[in-house]
This record gives C-alpha cells, sequence and structure tokens, in this order.
C-alpha cells in the first residue's frame, strides 16, 4: 500500500530503497548549477520566511521548475522550512525574544492542526491543492489590509486581552501549515497580531517556533508517503538556514515593523498577480 511504501521498502530491499529515499519519487540526480540555485533560493525564502512570510512562494514553484513533481515539492520544501525556523529560532532565543510559555500553550492547538493538515495533503490531487492556495493567497492580502493600523501602530500589546477565537484560528493556521506552507507565516502573524494583541516584533519569535514545530511533525507524514526529495530539500534547508540566521537579527528591531508589513503586502499582492497570470 502507498501509506506503507518506504517502510516495505526499506525491510525487503535496503540498498535499492536507500537510493530511492534519496532521490525520491522520479526525482533525478541535480546538476551543480541546479543545486546552486537552490541554495540562493533558500536563502532567500529563508530570510523572507523570518522577516514576513510567503518564502514557499519562492521554493515551491523554484522546486517544480527544476523537475520535482507538485506533490513531492510540497513535501520537500518542508525541509528549507525545518532548518531555516530552526535556525531563526535559536538566534531568537540568544536574543531573549521568545516567549517560551505563551509559545508552549498557543502551539498545542498549532501541533493538532498541523497533523491534520499533513495528512490531508496526501489525499487531494495538484489541482484542489492549487484552488486552495488561490483562495488562501486573496483572502490574506484581505485580511493585510484590513489589520493595516494593528501591525503599524499597535505598542502597548501586553495591555490588550487576546480574542476568544484565538486558539481556534491558532489550530486552523496550523491545519493549513501542514496542508501547503505558502503564506502560513502570515496567518501566524495575521493572528498574532490581530486576535492575539501583539505587537510585530513580538509576534515574530513565535511565528518562528510555530514554523519549527509544524515542520517537525509535518515531515514524518510527507517521508512515508514518498514525497520528499532529500537532494533538492537538503540544498533547500541548507540556504534557508543562512538566510534564517541573518534574518533574525533583524526582526526584533522596533523599526523593522512598518517593512515586514509592506513586504507581507507586496508578497502576496505579487502571488496575487501570478495566479491571475496562471489562469
Amino acid at each position: 500500500m502507498k501509506r506503507i511504501k518506504n517502510i516495505e521498502c526499506i525491510v525487503k530491499t535496503p540498498a535499492s530503497c536507500y537510493q530511492k529515499l534519496v532521490l525520491n519519487v522520479g526525482a533525478r540526480e541535480m546538476d551543480a548549477w541546479e543545486v546552486s540555485v537552490l541554495l540562493a533560493g533558500g536563502a532567500f525564502a529563508g530570510a523572507l520566511n523570518t522577516l514576513a512570510s510567503s518564502g514557499s512562494a519562492i521554493t515551491l514553484p523554484l522546486l517544480i521548475v527544476l523537475g520535482v513533481p507538485p506533490g513531492v515539492a510540497n513535501g520537500t520544501n518542508r525541509l528549507g522550512v525545518l532548518l531555516g525556523s530552526l535556525s531563526a529560532v535559536i538566534s531568537f532565543q540568544k536574543s531573549g525574544s521568545i516567549p517560551w510559555r505563551k509559545t508552549f500553550t498557543l502551539s498545542a492547538p498549532l501541533a493538532v492542526g498541523a497533523i491534520i493538515g499533513a495528512r490531508a495533503a496526501t489525499y487531494l490531487n495538484d489541482e484542489r491543492i492549487q484552488l486552495t492556495i488561490n483562495m488562501a493567497i486573496i483572502a490574506a492580502l484581505v485580511v493585510l489590509v484590513i489589520g493595516s493600523k494593528r501591525f503599524l501602530f499597535l505598542r502597548e500589546s501586553r495591555q490588550n486581552k487576546e480574542s476568544i477565537f484565538m486558539l481556534p484560528c491558532i489550530f486552523l493556521v496550523g491545519f493549513w501549515t501542514g496542508f501547503i506552507v505558502l503564506d502560513s507565516a502570515t496567518y501566524m502573524i495575521l493572528a498574532l497580531v490581530m486576535l492575539g494583541s501583539m505587537d510585530v516584533t513580538e509576534a515574530n519569535p513565535i511565528k518562528a517556533v510555530f514554523l519549527l514545530f509544524a515542520s517537525i511533525l509535518s515531515i514524518p507524514i510527507f517521508f512515508l508517503e514518498g514525497q520528499i526529495a532529500l537532494i533538492p530539500g537538503i540544498a533547500l534547508a541548507l540556504g534557508g538556514a543562512v538566510g534564517s540566521w541573518w534574518a533574525a537579527k533583524v526582526a526584533i528591531k522596533p523599526w523593522i515593523k512598518r517593512w515586514i508589513y509592506f513586504l507581507l503586502i507586496t508578497v502576496v499582492s505579487i502571488e496575487l498577480v501570478g495566479m491571475i497570470i496562471k489562469n
């Protein structure tokens, strides 16, 4: 059965299985220039994910252009997010900017949602996944415009109470992160800022932990489904770690808040234009 094909492969034919798992589902060996492109793309995407969101808007199309099937690209992309978010979390932790008690509390519904979302992604075809992505891009842009004041001007965040919709919303964000990483960091920031009454510079470190947890939980599911190609995934991950490390250094600065908002608006708008052109 498809669900356990990688486990069966390891038990029955370990040598050939190892080669299959390294290259995976139709993925071929990559040339040096292709690996270099993935390293550069991973670095830019890692920085973008740490500062704002939508690094996967770069890496997912890049993987597909380089010959990785869409379903496998969706799984493989998680390796870049994993190492990138880990790098960001380490950097944020060194600056003492992660409120761990609050983060762990909010991570519980996110973790459940991520597991369910990753499992759901393995059942849907590419057309349905693409339709969901299109709807999410439009929704993200609308909410960003509506919530502009909170992004740009909220300062005394600790004096405000969290919305009662906070935990259910975090669950849905977790589901989307497990389902398709694209724009998931946008929704994390939206939930933390608009429902959690946080400043953007407070939300960014928590967002990095969210991405790390969701990646750790979803990658095994995609791996067992044979939807991770290790060679391009490792290239993305190494690049993402470098980009995320640098971005985490400036993501907590007070002056970066306005730039993060406009970066989010720009990236989501570009995604929307690309979606319209494609359709």
